[in-house]
């Protein structure tokens, strides 16, 4: 049996493979299956959604960063969050201040640090192979390795974690290290849909999530309760994340401008939880005038 649909396509049954098979005129006549051009309008599909997104992003791969985040302390893991934004679209991901290749003394400014602690900060980081350095006349200079975080297209097979520098650029410098160093944390436990923190950040079951605590973000990253707090505290002041009660339990929430895994961010969840983050600041700004010392967390 065989039928034109409305596009003059025919699609017929092919008993000798057992599934549907279309064929339509190209030069002539070329034949595919209805899953194969289901699947070529998905992909197609996909490629528009991302296109749509023109914000620019640095993938952070997961696997190396949870890699990262077992082998550095919060200061170097802050360090690394801060010099994201640095990160140049068309210079593969090399590093530049002011328009300026980064040296020591660069990164020194951006991260806010001392040139000694600078120093140990860069050696540490070439050990763990995370920077890259090039001789460029007598300074050193250097780029993030894309292994682990790459920017303008992806080089890394694994899962990823849209950053976007635009937040990171303009409040991450207000950060202390350590609270930086908590949010590059974060980047591998951020739910793919609903932009809680959780175990199962990959779980299409929304009822079922992990969802990470305080207390368990804590024991997680490997510091003590009060150091997380106190970060945790700083993060939600300057709205890169929110405390929510779901369900009885004090959960965290990602803010969608700081990080992202969907393709397209602007699905009608993700503008519903972008306003949830704009009532919370006007709501923490009332209420506290300026002292954190009562901030959630």
């Amino acid at each position: 049996m065989c039928v034109m649909n409305n596009a003059g396509i025919h699609v017929y049954y092919d008993e000798a493979l057992g599934q549907y098979r279309e064929s339509y005129p190209v030069d002539g006549y070329i034949h595919e299956s209805v899953e194969d051009r289901q699947r070529k309008r998905d992909h197609a599909q996909r490629a528009a959604a991302i296109g749509r997104d023109q914000r620019h992003y640095v993938q952070a791969y997961h696997e190396p960063v949870r890699k990262l985040t077992s082998m550095l302390g919060l200061n170097e893991l802050g360090a690394i969050m801060k010099l994201l934004p640095y990160m140049r679209m068309d210079k593969a991901g090399d590093l530049y201040y002011e328009g300026v290749r980064m040296g020591s003394v660069e990164i020194a400014k951006a991260i806010g640090k001392a040139p000694r602690w600078t120093a140990t900060l860069i050696s540490t980081l070439m050990r763990c192979d995370i920077l890259t350095e090039k001789r460029e006349g007598r300074r050193k200079v250097y780029g993030v390795n894309p292994e682990y975080h790459a920017i303008g297209r992806t080089l890394n097979d694994g899962r990823y974690t849209k950053v976007y520098q635009t937040k990171l650029r303009s409040d991450v410098r207000d950060l202390t290290v350590q609270a930086a160093g908590l949010l590059y944390c974060m980047i591998p436990y951020i739910h793919y849909k609903m932009l809680y923190l959780c175990t199962n950040p990959d779980d299409p079951n929304t009822d079922a999530l992990n969802h990470i605590t305080q207390a368990s973000f804590a024991r997680i990253v490997g510091i003590d309760e009060q150091t997380a707090r106190r970060g945790l505290r700083e993060l939600s002041k300057h709205g890169f994340i929110m405390r929510s009660d779901s369900f009885g339990t004090v959960v965290i929430r990602m803010n969608p401008d700081v990080m992202y895994r969907k393709e397209t961010c602007d699905d009608e969840h993700t503008q519903m939880v972008r306003h949830e983050f704009t009532q919370n600041k006007r709501a923490m700004q009332a209420a506290f005038d300026g002292d954190d010392s009562d901030l959630p967390f």
